[in-house]
């Protein structure tokens, strides 16, 4: 996707430059037709000095027809070498791309790439590089907005390294993040690794965390995917007076098409102290308006800060099985399934995540998390009583009532 729109823009830097200001409507429909689009610029300036030089403000691209343009910018700036304007492209040698508050939508661009005929992209080279100030990437329930994309050189088969910074924004989350990414070579099967900084931000908490991530990518018709992913996050849960440190660590398949971005198969674990428990889990994760989760693991123990467990619940040194289901919000504000095993002990149910965090920080009060199912047990001693073979129906009033087929 990157290097269509690099190639793009390329071509209609040497169109322009090459020849007079005023063909300039003309050759931008040459353009336009060449790669299925229509293009146009409200103004554009030449330098052809030294490095000629290409500056057009108000430039949109769209397919024929298409309500919404795949790209709206205030201003493109691209530096070009006179080998490569004589060439014709041929020579796709780059002095600087820039790109001013540009604007993406993520499902036009989809839409256009699919249209795209099948061969092997070129990957030009860029002596001064990349740089995007201010852009936008708009999808169907989110954005990213605030995008600066700093990538000084390119070059094939060349280690590439970019830094990248902007802010995630959903109906309930957002998520500003500051990264920096190193590639082998800008090619199929290429390694990459990415690190820096995220903050998962919510009204009432947020989660800051450094994050480590390694893969090795390859294209997919309409989005990638990264092989043998690998990623691990030092974060901490900030609500509050609380603040729980924990690490994360997450592997799989990572796949991103049509605007959703897969993991599975999932391996997730989880290590901290104090609230966080000692988790190992493997399932499957995706996310793209909703986020959806199948999980199935187990806790390796009852965590010491955790509201203690009833007798004799509360005796067992046994892992603790579970299977967890979340189809909602990516804030987690919606409900969950839960099944858990232990022993005799037998717990199926719901469950407000969101809620079960606040009962797990309060430390005090119910001994059981609010939690709404069918629990079965031998034996429980609450409040005094020893109640024998239990067979109980839990009814949280936080937790909505299930929907009827």
């Amino acid at each position: 996707m990157a290097a269509f729109a690099v190639l793009a823009l390329v071509t209609i830097g040497i169109a322009i430059i090459s020849r007079p200001p005023r063909a300039t409507r003309l050759l931008l429909g040459a353009v336009g037709n060449a790669f299925g689009l229509q293009v146009s610029a409200a103004s554009g300036t030449y330098r052809l000095r030294g490095t000629p030089m290409l500056d057009v403000r108000g430039v949109v691209a769209r397919e024929p027809g298409a309500a919404k343009p795949l790209l709206h910018a205030d201003r493109i700036v691209v530096a070009l070498p006179w080998s490569t304007i004589r060439s014709r492209g041929n020579d796709l040698a780059i002095d600087r791309i820039e790109l001013q508050r540009p604007v993406f939508d993520l499902a036009a661009l989809q839409h256009w790439l699919q249209q795209r005929p099948p061969g092997k992209t070129r990957i030009p080279r860029l002596s001064h590089g990349l740089h995007v100030s201010d852009g936008t990437v708009a999808a169907d329930g989110w954005m990213i907005s605030g995008v600066t994309l700093d990538l000084p050189m390119l070059a094939p088969g060349r280690r590439v390294a970019a830094s990248l910074d902007g802010r995630y924004r959903s109906e309930a989350l957002q998520v500003p993040f500051a990264l920096h990414a190193v590639l082998s070579a800008p090619a199929s099967d290429a390694a990459i690794g990415i690190a820096g900084r995220i903050d998962i931000v919510r009204d009432a908490w947020h989660m800051p965390a450094y994050v480590v991530a390694s893969g090795k990518l390859q294209p997919l018709d309409g989005g990638w995917q990264l092989q043998r992913a690998r990623l691990q996050a030092s974060a901490r849960y900030v609500a509050q007076t609380t603040d729980v440190p924990f690490a994360l660590g997450m592997a799989g398949t990572l796949q991103q098409r049509a605007g959703r971005v897969q993991l599975s198969p999932a391996a997730i674990a989880t290590r901290g102290r104090g609230l966080v428990p000692q988790l190992d889990a493997h399932g499957e994760i995706a996310v793209a308006t909703m986020l959806e989760l199948q999980l199935a693991g187990a806790l390796q123990a009852w965590p010491k800060d955790w509201p203690q467990l009833p007798s004799p619940l509360d005796q067992s040194h046994a892992v603790l099985p579970f299977r967890m289901a979340y189809s909602g919000k990516p804030d987690l504000s919606d409900e969950a399934t839960l099944q858990l095993r232990r022993d005799d002990v037998r717990f199926d149910g719901r469950f407000s995540p969101l809620d079960i965090t606040a009962w797990m920080i309060a430390g005090s009060g119910n001994p059981l998390p609010p939690l709404d199912g069918h629990l079965v047990a031998p034996r429980i001693d609450i409040a005094g009583a020893s109640l024998q073979g239990v067979d109980m129906t839990l009814d949280d009033p936080a937790v909505a009532a299930p929907a009827t087929q």
